[in-house]
């Protein structure tokens, strides 16, 4: 009976692990030199979406638990891709706190964060449109987070800096 239930335990951790996307961007591929001199600044647009939607098989065991800030999530992506990448990313809260004399000011507007469960993985997709303000150039992106579950702020995080990430592999294309 214990060899069951260790082989349970080992099976579902593994199951768990496994279903988790990969979510650190020091080895991933960006152009360096097309970002060397380049500061990025991110705003985050007032119309965003600010709620998870929740769709598929959710359950709570102990009730409905509080969406994440999503302005404070957003920060938090950039500030971890930015250390991650080692290009010059920061979010603002407005125009007046750029030093920089030409800087890429880019509005990033939320328009979806829905979280699906199914029966093993769930999976958290945010769909970001990110406008340049130099130029208006617009580019749509998604972010995708799968998992076993897991925590509103991490999962939410980590789907917006995937698709922070896929912006600037888009970017760097123009």
């Amino acid at each position: 009976m214990k060899t069951l239930k260790f082989l349970l335990l080992f099976v579902a951790a593994i199951t768990l692990i496994g279903c988790g996307t990969s979510h650190n961007y020091t080895n991933k591929t960006l152009n360096k030199n097309f970002y060397a001199e380049k500061s990025i600044y991110f705003k985050l647009n007032p119309k965003s979406q600010n709620q998870i939607n929740m769709t598929g098989t959710v359950g709570t065991i102990f009730g409905p638990t509080p969406s994440p800030d999503v302005k404070e999530t957003f920060k938090l992506s950039i500030n971890e891709l930015a250390s991650e990448t080692k290009i010059k990313l920061k979010f603002i809260e407005n125009s007046e706190e750029i030093t920089d004399k030409d800087p890429l000011i880019i509005d990033a507007d939320i328009s979806e964060i829905n979280w699906h469960f199914g029966l093993s993985i769930a999976t958290l997709k945010t769909v970001v449109n990110y406008k340049t303000l130099t130029d208006n150039k617009e580019i749509k992106t998604t972010g995708i987070r799968k998992s076993g579950g897991g925590d509103k702020t991490n999962n939410l995080k980590k789907s917006l800096k995937d698709a922070t990430f896929n912006f600037l592999k888009e970017y760097e294309k123009q």
